[in-house]
């Protein structure tokens, strides 16, 4: 299998040619041009030093941000040109998470977490954490942008960390050193951290990131390929405030009750009572936006297992990561050996949230919903 690798999400653009699981040809190189003119040439020169053409390619990748802007839009742009015009599948790629693919390529797939930040200005990063368990990376932490000093509250030392990204090692290293110290100090284990320096390109480590992608089924075609914005436009987030923050708790008796005045905004496959049922025998964590619900997820732990009941977000808040922040948070909040869940097999959208926490079909039933949809097992 071959994967052409394209990154520009920052200055410098580098493009790798990845053949069964080996970088076979890669250049990267800061140009005083912008992308858009140098982009093309640098494909045709890689392509014809490995002495391919593109219709020997068998999968595209590119960076969909964090990032410039600009670069981007390029990138993606071109991947996609590419796509419709060999009907070439992609495989699209976070930024955050090619950088802590850099990390097992120079250190190995052993366990770990990996703290991976890029740079917003201002004091303030795109972030996110990663799980290295069993060979796989799983996300730990859902990509956010947040202030440096806050960061920290979501990484904890009990397995080795590895920091990597733009972010100047003396901001968050105070930071991390007096995490770590509080941690031992309350006679908990603590495992060493490291910045890691030593990454390769990224196109090379969103070329192996692609074809784990691939292997799992997690690609498509170029409809399938958008940015992934993780701040909106400063004059947006001035009107709405701290208040707009997604804000997660455990339920409430007045929490159930503003569910059930709401519930027609809850498309559920569970009518109300069932739901009822079901608080009275799982765990359950309402997300809060101006103070009123947006979204609930159940969950049951049985010895060392969890098994997710059900994630549930309001109708009008579609896409606004709401689901992804309740599934990070059980994970981080929850130490146990495996969770579990099912999903129809036709929720698409959810079966590839699921896919991006790491989680791996490992079973169907038959029929399931209603004697209709088959439900697919899923584990992490």
């Amino acid at each position: 299998m071959r994967i052409l690798a394209i990154d520009t999400s920052r200055e410098i653009c580098s493009i790798a040619i990845m053949e069964d699981g080996k970088i076979i040809k890669q250049v990267a190189s800061k140009s005083e041009k912008e992308h858009s003119q140098t982009l093309m040439p640098k494909i045709k020169e890689v392509l014809k030093s490995a002495k391919l053409k593109m219709d020997d390619i068998n999968l595209l990748s590119c960076s969909r941000g964090p990032g410039s802007f600009t670069g981007i839009r390029v990138g993606m742009a071109t991947i996609k040109a590419f796509s419709d015009a060999k009907k070439i599948p992609i495989a699209g790629v976070d930024s955050l998470k090619a950088q802590a693919y850099g990390v097992l390529i120079r250190r190995g797939r052993n366990e770990c977490k990996i703290l991976s930040m890029i740079d917003a200005k201002n004091e303030n990063v795109y972030f996110s954490v990663y799980k290295v368990h069993n060979g796989n990376l799983s996300l730990f932490k859902n990509p956010e942008v947040m202030n440096i000093s806050d960061v920290v509250e979501y990484i904890d030392f009990t397995n080795p960390l590895y920091i990597v990204g733009d972010v100047d090692a003396e901001k968050i290293e105070p930071l991390l050193s007096a995490k770590h110290s509080k941690q031992y100090a309350q006679g908990k284990k603590t495992e060493s951290y490291e910045f890691v320096e030593d990454l390769p390109e990224m196109a090379e480590s969103i070329a192996v990131c692609a074809q784990d992608k691939y292997e799992m089924g997690d690609y498509g075609d170029s409809s399938t390929l958008f940015p992934l914005y993780l701040r909106k436009p400063q004059a947006q987030r001035q009107k709405e405030g701290e208040n707009h923050k997604i804000r997660i708790w455990e339920l409430s008796s007045f929490d159930l009750e503003q569910i059930k005045n709401d519930y027609d905004k809850f498309p559920n496959i569970w009518d109300y009572k069932t739901l009822e049922e079901d608080f009275k025998n799982s765990k359950y964590i309402v997300a809060k936006q101006n103070n009123e619900i947006v979204g609930f997820t159940g969950m049951r732990i049985v010895l060392n297992e969890m098994e997710i009941m059900n994630i549930v977000t309001r109708v009008d808040k579609y896409s606004q990561g709401i689901a992804s922040s309740m599934l990070s948070y059980l994970i981080r909040k929850n130490n146990v050996e495996k969770i579990n869940l099912e999903v129809s097999e036709h929720n698409i959208k959810a079966i590839k949230l699921y896919s991006k926490f790491g989680f791996r079909q490992v079973g169907t039933r038959k029929k399931y919903y209603e004697g209709k949809e088959d439900a697919i097992l899923m584990s992490l």
